[in-house]
């Protein structure tokens, strides 16, 4: 039941448009309180280049991809980022290659006191070329983490390698590290809360300045604490289309939910968005992990575009999720009728950004 559970939700992110079909159940009394304390409040985030309203007080995981550097942000006081470089300094100096080459090649501030600039080979066991570029920069109380693998065939130099000898870059280390010391200027740390006026891509706690390019990926997790079983994820790929859309997919979906006891669709069809040509299918049924009644809600936006400045999105909302510290879970805390109201009013507040690309 479990295994099945999760090949819906690999079909509902994999690659007819129908009307929207089921209505919204009546709340009950206590149900709309419910949802009330949960919508009532919300407050705009920005993730990528798009802004949706949600609870106030959710907490936020995540990262970004851009141009195959990975991009990590995390909140922290200058002290906090000193001890963690000194702390990384300390880990990758007590690295030992297993061969007479480095494993530590730089090991510099990138500009002033608050950065750091990394260059090494991953492992003691990596092969000699290959790089990891590691840049680091404390900015307005955050702190941006900066990965990308590169490779440098000519120091040692292997020039006498026939393999290498066909390779059009025997050296990517400059181009690459340009980029990491790019993303690194153009980082600006944010609170949550705020909304970035000009070009740039927002990721947790930060924002990257600049006009919207290919390769843009941004994933952003969002929690509240009143339910610990309910997150919503939401996702924003310049690069990625689909070779069909969600509600093209029904086949896939129907034939998966059909084996699965209890699984159901809720509600399916085409979504009026601004800016944003959206598509949903709302799932109900058992929860992979904890096997409680729950629900896998998901919209995607864009699947088909092709287009920088409409890039796919897709926003999913689970219920019934694992609750922190292994606690046992015996039911969701939000019944079928507060969470498609939940639903309703958080997914319909998803739009671009203005002046975002």
């Amino acid at each position: 039941m479990m295994k099945r559970y999760v090949v819906i939700s690999a079909i509902l992110g994999a690659s007819l448009a129908l009307p929207a079909c089921g209505k919204t159940p009546p709340l009950a009394p206590q149900e709309q309180q419910t949802v009330n304390a949960m919508t009532s409040n919300l407050t705009p985030r920005c993730v990528g280049r798009h802004l949706i309203d949600l609870p106030a007080g959710m907490t936020v995981e995540g990262s970004a991809i851009v141009e195959d550097a990975r991009v990590k942000t995390k909140m922290m006081s200058l002290d906090a980022f000193n001890k963690e470089i000194s702390a990384r300094e300390a880990e990758l100096k007590a690295v030992k290659s297993m061969d007479a080459h480095p494993f530590l090649y730089l090991n510099v501030p990138a500009w002033d006191e608050h950065s750091r600039y990394f260059m090494h080979r991953g492992s003691e066991r990596s092969h000699i070329a290959n790089r990891i570029l590691e840049g680091y920069r404390w900015e307005n109380g955050v702190r941006v983490k900066v990965t990308l693998e590169a490779s440098d065939f000519s120091s040692p130099d292997q020039a006498d390698d026939p393999i290498v000898q066909r390779m059009d870059v025997k050296n990517s280390v400059p181009t690459k590290a340009n980029h990491v010391f790019e993303l690194l200027t153009n980082f600006r740390g944010r609170g949550e809360n705020e909304i970035p006026s000009e070009p740039g891509l927002c990721l947790p706690d930060g924002l990257i300045l600049g006009k919207a390019k290919e390769d843009e990926r941004v994933t952003a997790m969002f929690n509240v604490a009143s339910h610990e079983d309910v997150e919503f994820t939401l996702v924003t790929d310049s690069d990625l289309v689909e070779r069909s859309s969600l509600l093209q997919r029904h086949r896939q979906i129907e034939d998966a939910l059909s084996q699965i006891e209890g699984g159901r669709t809720v509600r399916k069809g085409k979504v009026a968005l601004a800016g944003v040509d959206a598509e949903e299918w709302l799932l109900a049924g058992p929860r992979p992990t904890t096997e409680v009644h729950g629900h896998l809600f998901t919209l995607e936006g864009n699947a088909l575009a092709d287009d920088v400045l409409a890039p796919f999105v897709r926003l999913d909302m689970e219920t019934a999720n694992p609750l922190p510290d292994y606690r046992p879970l015996e039911r969701a805390s939000l019944t079928d009728a507060e969470a498609l109201a939940v639903w309703d009013a958080i997914s319909r507040t998803l739009r671009p950004r203005p002046n975002g690309f």
